[in-house]
């Protein structure tokens, strides 16, 4: 990154937690390991980088630094 003259970078990991199963991993709409939605039970748990910091709880976030997170660029790695 120096060579580039960037001056800051991360790489975020997003790691999701479903509270009542316990699953830790990445959950879309629904929970892998146990077939549970948000809507049915406690929010899962989202820990994302913003502004600089890891946060475990989106639901608090305003609508700008939601908007933010949406509009990132997700990269993926195929390892096989």
């Amino acid at each position: 990154m120096k060579e580039q003259g960037i001056g800051y970078g991360s790489i975020n990991h997003p790691v999701d937690r479903d509270p009542c199963c316990g699953f830790n991993g990445i959950i879309g709409d629904s929970c892998p390991k146990c077939g549970r939605s948000e809507e049915e039970g406690p929010h899962f748990q989202r820990i994302r980088r913003i502004t600089g910091y890891l946060v475990g709880d989106m639901s608090k976030w305003n609508d700008a630094k939601t908007t933010e997170e949406h509009d990132r660029v997700k990269h993926s790695m195929d390892l096989e």
